[in-house]
């Protein structure tokens, strides 16, 4: 099942248009522009009216369909190809343990059961961001081992050209959910299997494993008089390795989505959460 769609919508991002239905975008009409940018069909530049401060607001507002889509579209055909996989052979360097034909992987400190046929199994929720990223880990078949040492996101393989992207849809929002629930985040993150780590000055460093080869160090620096907050998401320099750089941002975004949700309902999730 696809995500929920989250984020301003199309008559919220109406609101800082001009609405002269110029057609200088190439569509008819201001709203159809709106719909086209959620869609991923256009750009902010397209619009030649939008103000600088206009378009970095919506820039960081805008959650893109087409980003959803493209993700929904990999699944099947990810589905046909992991019935190639020798599941026995590939459990060791994965992570994962093999039984019954099935693969059984830990992800976000949850058991998930892969069949050849790409079918998936878990207590959790599964929805797109994960099961793509999760299938595309299996037919990999792993890499080199993890080598313990932290990279930014911009120093891994190809990533230099989706760096801004990665910062605005993962990094940025996680910051904004860190620091408005500093402590349920990190309940949270210890409920997903994260653990403390330690050597680094943030006021909270945190190890969560989206996949069993694939850490995110999660540091986290409070607010002061001085400094706003800050939050770095790191990871081990072998990541590239083992899933390519658009799946890494896809469990980015994937665990920004989740937490959202958690923390919009965390009164009514948490005990659930926890009993798991």
């Amino acid at each position: 099942m696809a995500p929920k769609k989250s984020g301003i919508n199309h008559l919220e991002i109406l609101r800082y248009l001009n609405k002269s239905n110029c057609r200088e975008c190439g569509v008819p009409t201001c709203l159809a522009f709106a719909a086209s940018l959620i869609n991923g069909d256009k750009k902010l530049s397209d619009c030649p009216h939008i103000g600088r401060e206009a378009a970095e607001i919506l820039d960081k507002k805008i959650v893109k369909r087409g980003q959803d889509k493209k993700l929904d579209e990999l699944l099947d055909p990810l589905k046909k190809e992991i019935s190639g996989v020798d599941f026995a052979k590939a459990a060791e360097g994965l992570g994962a343990e093999y039984s019954d034909e099935k693969l059984r992987i830990k992800c976000l400190g949850k058991d998930f059961v892969v069949d050849s046929k790409g079918g998936i199994e878990s207590l959790l929720h599964i929805n797109t961001w994960v099961a793509v990223p999760l299938l595309k880990y299996i037919i990999t078949g792993g890499g080199e081992p993890l080598s313990g040492k932290w990279v930014s996101f911009d120093q891994l393989k190809r990533a230099s050209s989706v760096t801004q992207y990665f910062d605005r849809r993962c990094e940025e929002p996680m910051r904004q959910l860190a620091e408005s629930h500093t402590g349920i985040f990190f309940d949270l993150i210890n409920i997903f299997g994260g653990s403390s780590i330690e050597g680094f000055s943030a006021d909270f460093a945190r190890v969560i494993y989206p996949l069993p080869k694939v850490p995110f160090l999660i540091l986290y620096w409070k607010p002061d008089e001085q400094f706003p907050s800050k939050l770095r998401l790191l990871f081990d320099s072998t990541a590239d390795t083992y899933i390519e750089i658009e799946f890494i941002i896809a469990l980015g975004r994937g665990l920004v989505e989740m937490f959202k949700r958690i923390l919009s309902r965390h009164e009514e999730l948490m005990p659930t959460l926890l009993s798991l």
